[in-house]
């Protein structure tokens, strides 16, 4: 019961912030960010031979290349579903802009993959005003991206599995 689609009957607690945004709900999100999505191949329990597999060995069932199949991949690079993070990357980068922040191209992975799971950038001045206006500014387009993927890879039979 913890994947199900209801609050009360699984054990992820949405964070308040993340409440700012009514349109959408977090619960997707919550999970990605808490690394507990049954759609991230790492995320995944899963045991082989009697032998639990470690994270490392959770590879990308798509992909042709050894690649583990993590948020970052899917997120980021997973060949599949790189071009619905489109919009997100545009905003993202207009943001980044108009925030004095560095630039989304000379981000590392783990760092666009932060801030694409709704972590302000770690060089904005902290301040509660100035993280509640990121957010504000984000989430909305994060929450709707998060949504798009999901249904993307649910209604995708292929997406995850080998070709």
């Amino acid at each position: 019961m913890i994947h199900g689609p209801s609050l009360y009957n699984n054990l992820y607690e949405i964070p308040p912030y993340l409440n700012i945004c009514t349109e959408r709900n977090p619960m997707s999100l919550t999970r990605f960010r808490s690394q507990g999505h049954q759609l991230i191949p790492t995320d995944k329990f899963t045991i082989e031979n009697a032998q639990r597999v470690t994270y490392d060995q959770k590879l990308c069932p798509y992909c042709d290349q050894q690649t583990t199949g993590n948020e970052t991949h899917i997120l980021l690079q997973y060949p599949v579903t790189k071009h619905i993070a489109n919009d997100l990357v545009a905003t993202l980068t207009t943001l980044l802009t108009h925030s004095h922040q560095p630039t989304w191209s000379s981000l590392k992975l783990y760092q666009l993959t932060s801030i694409m799971l709704s972590d302000p950038p770690t060089t904005l001045p902290t301040g509660k005003k100035i993280h509640q206006t990121w957010f504000h500014a984000t989430l909305p387009h994060i929450l709707t991206y998060i949504a798009a993927l999901e249904t993307y890879l649910y209604n995708t039979p292929h997406a995850l599995q080998p070709p």
